[in-house]
This record gives structure tokens, C-alpha cells and sequence, in this order.
């Protein structure tokens, strides 16, 4: 049989911890790449519980910059999912 663990709880970061979030990202210089990294200022007064949809318009907006050629603006982003016709 094996004994119970008995070993103290590691302790959690209450709310008053200070936690050091990066600088602000650096502008590269392409607009919708600045626009996709600036949703990124958001994430520090955010509830955790939204930081995955933060990421998630970060990350479509990242690839609509890969996706437009450069030197045109971006094309307009559908408002149905692919597929549905």
C-alpha cells in the first residue's frame, strides 16, 4: 500500500502577484501585422478565460496578413464559414 503524500501545497499566485508581461510588440513596419500584434495589449487586463479567443483573432489576423499580397489592401473576410453556399 502506498502512503499518503503529505507534502505541502506549492503555493498560488493570488491576484496581487506582479506578473511581468512582455513590451508591447515591437511595429514591423506592415499594417496588418501591427493590427494582429496589437490585440496582444489586450491580453494583460483580460481574464484568463478569454485569452484563448485574444489569440484566436490574433492568429486570423496573422493569416490574413500571410494571405494578402503585398502592397494591396486586405481582402474582405467572409462573413459564412467555407463550404456553406
Amino acid at each position: 500500500m502506498t502512503e499518503p503524500n503529505t507534502s505541502p501545497l506549492p503555493e498560488t499566485p493570488g491576484p496581487d502577484l506582479d506578473v511581468q508581461w512582455p513590451d508591447d510588440a515591437t511595429p514591423t513596419g506592415d499594417a496588418l501585422v501591427d493590427r494582429a500584434l496589437g490585440l496582444l495589449e489586450g491580453v494583460p487586463d483580460s481574464p484568463v478565460a478569454e485569452h484563448g479567443e485574444l489569440y484566436a483573432g490574433m492568429h486570423d489576423s496573422l493569416l490574413e496578413a500571410l494571405d494578402a499580397e503585398p502592397g494591396l489592401p486586405a481582402a474582405p473576410r467572409p462573413n459564412s464559414p467555407e463550404g456553406d453556399s
